[in-house]
């Protein structure tokens, strides 16, 4: 499977519509610590790639054999040309990437030599999108098999009633709604993201988010507060604990697999496409997990190429262990 792009399998209408951000990513590597101000540190390598968890869940979903349209904007300029060259290379749909003027937004990462990583961004031109830029798509967007809502906490132009009007009106046709909104202003701000939760079908928010929106560190404990605010399946990511869920009042924690990790950036995107995956494939909650850590093994084990591996999931997926603690 490396080195191609699968083929959607067998549907006639798209399987995923993700809305989020698009950015280039410019990964400074093996940084020892953040610099204080007037100081220098050394990175051991630097890269530079299309990122923002729109772009990151949209590529590795088309790479699980997913047909993914993204709605997102770019700027006018050469690294918002290449953002929708990389994306339609690799099978996303790019008909809703809009271009604004001015530049395309930019984040510098500083990946510790564990694979941890710290982010400073420039929204530029990704603040723009609006829920009302996306009213022409969405015939289209209820015509889908899921909707992925992700990023909007560097999507400041989306506005959260909105987009929960939108994610209730797809979910009335039947669409699956997935909502990520990542570490940012509807964490930090306290801002109110009830009325999204209450039409998510699957929240997959990281242990961090979960504890600033609960005051809960314990994964059981934010599980069991973030269950009774979303109408769906509530999944935390725990970073080197794995993933966890709820079966019923039942902790379920599914494994991370064993890999030297290069860099984390974009795993917990990749993460959610095979959650997505597995759930289009009528799989349930913890199935889905299997199939979400299985692709993130096969994409963190790579610097380069990294998209490629995520096709080795199958190969991986009955390697990985559920606990019941």
């Amino acid at each position: 499977m490396d080195g191609a792009v699968p083929e959607a399998a067998g549907h006639s209408r798209t399987d995923l519509w993700v809305v989020g951000n698009v950015l280039i990513d410019v990964m400074m590597k093996g940084v020892p610590e953040v610099p204080r101000w007037g100081e220098e540190v050394l990175a051991t390598g630097r890269s530079e790639q299309v990122g923002g968890q729109g772009a990151n869940l949209a590529r590795a979903a088309s790479r699980l054999g997913l047909s993914t349209e993204l709605a997102a904007v770019v700027g006018d300029d050469e690294p918002g040309a290449r953002i929708r060259e990389t994306l339609a290379t690799e099978g996303v749909g790019v008909d809703a990437l809009g271009v604004a003027a001015g530049q395309t937004a930019c984040a510098i990462a500083l990946v510790r030599p564990d694979g941890e990583r710290a982010f400073i961004t420039d929204l530029a031109a990704s603040a723009s999108l609006t829920v009302g830029e996306l009213t022409r798509h969405e015939t289209t967007i209820q015509g889908s098999r899921a909707v992925a809502l992700v990023g909007t906490s560097n999507l400041p132009g989306i506005d959260l009633a909105a987009a929960a009007m939108l994610l209730e009106r797809a979910r009335s046709h039947g669409v699956l709604t997935v909502f990520d909104p990542g570490w940012g202003q509807e964490i930090t701000s306290g801002r109110d993201i009830d009325a999204i939760l209450r039409v998510t079908d699957v929240f997959l928010p990281n242990l961090d988010e979960a504890e600033a929106l609960t005051g809960k560190r314990d994964a059981h404990a934010a599980l069991t507060v973030l269950g009774a605010r979303c109408s769906g399946t509530v999944i935390v990511t725990c970073g080197e604990q794995g993933s966890a869920t709820l079966d019923g009042d039942e902790l379920v924690m599914v494994e991370p697999l064993p890999v030297v990790v290069d860099n984390a950036v974009g795993a917990g995107d990749v993460f959610a496409a095979g959650v997505i995956s597995g759930l289009l494939d009528d799989g349930d909650a913890v199935s889905a997990m299997v199939r979400g850590t299985a692709a993130t093994a096969g994409y963190l084990s790579r610097a380069e190429d990294r998209y490629e591996a995520i096709g080795r999931w199958r190969e991986l997926e009955s390697y990985v262990k559920i606990r019941r603690p």
